[in-house]
């Protein structure tokens, strides 16, 4: 018998995360950048996968942190945004960025912990969201015993987040960002940033003080991740 099959989100491979819950989780590798549907904010779009407990493996995907310098008010509340998952992933306070690909990327591995619920997007698909993140939960993760809203119309394709995550409204296909500009007051020199006695990329790690090198274009492979070197990470 030749190839031949109907694509169907309930017959894949992998853990299905099928309650709200809050999950300790870890950044995967398939987090990304790109931008807003309309082409004028820079979005990280992060995935998780649990790690423990019943639904340890269960993807949670396309979590979208915008950076937005629309107004003085939308770029604190980016700021606010940004920190509140680095400081849930337990990075230091004083680390400096310097591009949002290097956010990205320096959270891959990461641990926290994440709130998820459903929510429906505008198609009527209800997938799991993600509402707040927390630092990571010694006592483990928790679903909420409540599963899919009954009688609610299921995923058709890998874009609508599926039963494995988050719905991915508001983003397109990845187009290249400015560099260094979507990162607001993050985006000064590495030597300015060590005179004011903040930590320079990978000194936690013991490598010693290096100047960051310029952001790289996180769609030179095709929009399939970013390419950053180890030594460009800030944490």
């Amino acid at each position: 018998m030749g190839f031949g099959l109907v694509v169907d989100s309930n017959n894949v491979l992998g853990q299905v995360v099928e309650e709200s819950g809050k999950y300790n989780v870890r950044v995967s590798d398939t987090s990304t950048v790109t931008m807003t549907k309309k082409g004028d904010k820079e979005m990280a779009v992060l995935d998780f996968e649990v790690v423990d407990g019943q639904y340890a493996g269960g993807k949670i995907r396309f979590d979208n942190v915008v950076w937005d310098e629309t107004s003085a008010e939308a770029l604190e509340r980016s700021k606010k945004s940004f920190n509140t998952v680095l400081v849930a992933a337990a990075v230091p306070d004083g680390t400096p960025l310097y591009d949002i690909n290097q956010f990205v990327r320096g959270l891959v591995g990461k641990q926290m912990n994440v709130t998820v619920d459903w929510e429906a997007n505008n198609k009527g698909q209800f997938n799991l969201s993600v509402k707040s993140h927390n630092k990571f939960d010694s006592a483990g993760s928790k679903p909420s015993g409540v599963k899919r809203p009954e009688g609610a119309m299921l995923p058709n394709n890998a874009n609508s987040g599926s039963n494995f995550g988050s719905n991915n409204k508001g983003f397109k296909s990845p187009a290249s960002p400015k560099t260094n500009g979507g990162f607001g007051n993050f985006n000064q020199p590495a030597q300015q940033a060590q005179t004011q006695g903040t930590f320079a990329p990978n000194q936690m790690f013991g490598q010693g003080t290096q100047t960051p090198s310029a952001a790289p274009n996180p769609f030179a492979n095709g929009g399939n991740g970013i390419n950053i070197d180890e030594k460009d990470l800030p944490f």
